[in-house]
């Protein structure tokens, strides 16, 4: 028995299991971390727009929808306009790798960005935004 273990070529032995067990556990580990990771710097990314669409919307509000609502010059083409406004300014304000990581991960970024403002208008007319509740889509009950 003992020269039977002598003569084992353990070297091999553990190539084998290296090459059949632990190195594909590790790469499906490794990939899930990654997944991980992506996800939550997505995530992450989704709260600075919100933020920045916050801000957007409020300062083209201040800035030109107040002076303008309720009067003739409030058009359909106007709120068009202002709602695009808005949308640069909150692109603009984000980092190039935000903007691209967010763009990728939505088809139709401008479809999103569009949606964001929409949510950003409706929380600013139902005063539920204040600063420390800046992500509404995490509230409890959602």
């Amino acid at each position: 028995m003992h020269h039977i273990i002598t003569e084992i070529d353990w070297a091999q032995i553990f190539s084998v299991i290296w090459s059949a067990l632990l190195l594909p556990l590790t790469a499906y580990a490794g990939a899930q971390i990654r997944a991980w990771a992506k996800t939550k710097q997505l995530e992450q990314y989704t709260d600075i727009l919100y933020q920045n669409a916050a801000r957007a919307v409020k300062d083209v509000y201040e800035t030109i929808v107040k002076d303008m609502k309720g009067t003739t010059v409030w058009t359909k083409e106007k709120q068009n306009e202002v709602r695009e406004l808005a949308k640069a300014k909150t692109v603009c304000a984000l980092t190039n790798t935000a903007y691209r990581c967010l763009k990728a991960a939505n088809e139709d970024f401008d479809e999103y960005l569009d949606g964001m403002i929409g949510t950003v208008l409706y929380d600013l007319k139902q005063n539920t935004m204040n600063q420390t509740d800046t992500m509404p889509w995490k509230r409890s009950g959602n």
